[in-house]
């Protein structure tokens, strides 16, 4: 209710539309419908659209002891269906003090660093504006402007792991600290900030270790140990949660030189032969290939395509022109640009403003609209500053980024495809 509150009175400051969505689970029967009916009353006087989930009418089957996973799987496929069907942000209330309780609960469990960097505020189409602030500042946020709220009222039993976290570990960390859970907010940031150098060095590593087929095996122990996991990480997350074991196992393979791991019933992972490779049913698509930062260099994706990147000062590129007349939307001003850029494929939430259309389309529409191959959807190359596009295979740079009489740096693409891999 805070962060619904204070969206919508900044919407306009803001320069957004809100919209709100309520999950009714299915699991607390007459409390969860008068929850849902209160939600209904703040939208009705506020004028905000209202998209109400109920697993019930949904048809959807709940367990007979649901667990805290199974519930948040449910919420976030309803917010990732209509993210993409409303071509909107989803904004989440999760504060410093779900920080702490989430890194610990990882710790407990047994996290690895991408674990302990905890939740990000920005992941695609997900933004969390009040990680800045503990959950009682939230509280005192609707109390000054007198809003009231509703509390789950199992969120008072020690029935779930994270509610015995909250009433127990985290006030004995705040007899030693009382700004504890701030002490955890800055280490789950510099955690982020070190996952995301791991993560690049380990997008490079793949990309060294790549051959027809899979990886190199001994390219991959040559590796330092963090880097060499975070690039299996990156190849386990998109088949199962990546948990430290299968990290672990696979890491094990790899230095033995042969063995499988079984991730699911479908999909393995084999050492063989000097070769770690992914098995999988026939029809299967590839992977796409882990985000990365868009340095210069020439990259082999998964697909069969290749992207080739470079930067030239804007004498050199005129001298060029010719070459670029008939595809001049492969060139870019680099100062307008955030150096920041990844490359990578499609993520829920992204947008393009295709170079001449002034309009911008999600991804989605796009591609319905050129006809795209739905099997090349998933693997088609992109260049992007968080959930905007600002290059996309085929299409070329976004909308306002041609370079010009001021431009000193141009960032030029080229990206082909071998159909036959």
């Amino acid at each position: 209710m805070a962060l619904l509150l204070f969206l919508t009175r900044c919407r306009r400051q803001l320069a957004i539309r809100v919209l709100a969505t309520h999950v009714d689970h299915g699991i607390r029967g007459e409390a969860s419908r008068r929850d849902a009916d209160f939600v209904r009353q703040f939208c009705r006087s506020h004028g905000i659209e209202l998209f109400v989930y109920d697993a019930v009418r949904e048809g959807v089957t709940i367990p007979e002891h649901p667990s805290e996973d199974w519930a948040r799987k449910l919420r976030y496929g309803w917010f990732d269906a209509l993210a993409q069907r409303e071509e909107a942000k989803i904004a989440t209330a999760h504060t410093l003090s779900d920080q702490a309780e989430t890194l610990l609960f990882r710790l407990a469990r047994g996290t690895g660093l991408h674990g302990m960097a905890g939740i990000p505020a920005r992941r695609g189409v997900y933004v969390r504006p009040c990680l800045c602030l503990t959950g009682s500042q939230t509280a005192a946020y609707c109390r000054a402007l007198g809003q009231d709220y509703v509390q789950d009222f199992t969120n008072e039993t020690d029935d779930y792991a994270r509610n015995r976290i909250r009433h127990h570990a985290i006030p004995a960390l705040e007899s030693v600290n009382p700004a504890a859970e701030q002490a955890i907010g800055r280490f789950c940031r510099q955690m982020q900030q070190l996952d995301a150098w791991l993560t690049a060095e380990a997008a490079a590593l793949l990309q060294a270790a790549a051959l027809e087929g899979g990886y190199d095996v001994q390219r991959l122990k040559d590796a330092d140990g963090p880097v060499l996991d975070a690039a299996l990480h990156s190849l386990v997350t998109p088949v199962r949660d990546a948990e430290e074991k299968y990290v672990s196992l696979l890491h094990f393979l790899i230095f033995r030189g042969e063995g499988a791991l079984q991730l699911t019933p479908e999909v393995s992972y084999r050492v063989k032969d000097g070769l770690l490779f992914r098995q999988a049913p026939p029809d299967s698509l590839p992977l796409p290939a882990p985000p990365q930062p868009a340095l210069p260099g020439i990259y082999r994706l998964p697909g069969g395509f290749s992207v080739k990147i470079e930067t030239q000062n804007y004498e050199d590129f005129l001298k060029n022109a010719p070459i670029f007349k008939k595809d001049l939307n492969c060139s870019a001003d680099y100062d307008k640009i955030q150096k920041s850029i990844l490359l990578r494929t499609r993520q829920p939430g992204d947008s393009f403003r295709p170079a001449g259309r002034h309009v911008r389309k999600s991804l989605k529409k796009l591609f319905n609209e050129l006809g795209t191959n739905p099997a090349d959807r998933a693997l088609m190359p992109l260049l992007a500053d968080g959930s905007e596009v600002l290059w996309l295979y085929s299409c070329g740079f976004a909308e306002g980024l041609a370079p010009g009489p001021d431009t000193r740096t141009v960032l030029v693409v080229h990206a082909w495809r071998n159909t036959e891999e």
